[in-house]
């Protein structure tokens, strides 16, 4: 856990590509050993990360209100989420997931369309479909994709786009445009 926290800020700090393993070793005063004895390497601690906010992302399913409707229940979550990834991760720190993503294989755990917090992703869409009068031409898979491509982008795009809008709200267009297909 120390070995994350202090990894974490020295990320965000100096960008994940300018910190090495041995000065987060040096900065914990542990050995190599004992960081690879807990880690292959300094993008799994990003995988770590994204692992432990998935856990945050399903309690956060599990208190989202029942007498919501599926919409709201679906807005109030990837607001949340927005928040969430703001307030823990922070627009530069997200800048650089998102374009070591595009160079490092080893960040696939934020993309895997099995992780968790796609998988809640898609338990929401389901109930918003299953209540929806109109029935989309799309499968859920494919419902399910578009919402991730869209919370992707609006995070791709907070991140590139300098203002001084907060994630939740630099969402709050598309996250409309998106639930307003279900009308």
């Amino acid at each position: 856990e120390l070995i994350i926290r202090i990894a974490m800020q020295l990320f965000k700090e100096k960008g994940y590509k300018n910190v090495s393993v041995d000065e987060i070793v040096q900065a914990c005063n542990s050995s190599k050993g004992s960081f690879y004895h807990h880690f292959n390497s300094k993008a799994d601690i990003l995988n770590e990360n994204f692992a432990l906010a998935d856990k945050f992302y399903e309690q956060l399913y599990n208190e989202l209100p029942k007498n919501f409707t599926p919409k709201d229940r679906l807005q109030l979550f990837l607001e949340k989420v927005f928040i969430y990834l703001e307030q823990t991760f922070g627009r530069e720190f997200l800048s650089v997931i998102y374009s070591t993503s595009l160079e490092f294989e080893a960040h696939l755990y934020f993309r895997n369309p099995n992780r968790k917090l796609f998988l809640l992703f898609e338990a929401l869409i389901a109930e918003v479909v299953e209540t929806s009068q109109i029935k989309p031409s799309l499968s859920l898979n494919q419902l399910k994709l578009a919402f991730t491509q869209m919370a992707m982008g609006v995070i791709y795009y907070w991140c590139t786009t300098p203002n001084d809008q907060t994630l939740q709200q630099s969402g709050t267009s598309a996250l409309q445009h998106y639930l307003n297909g279900f009308s």
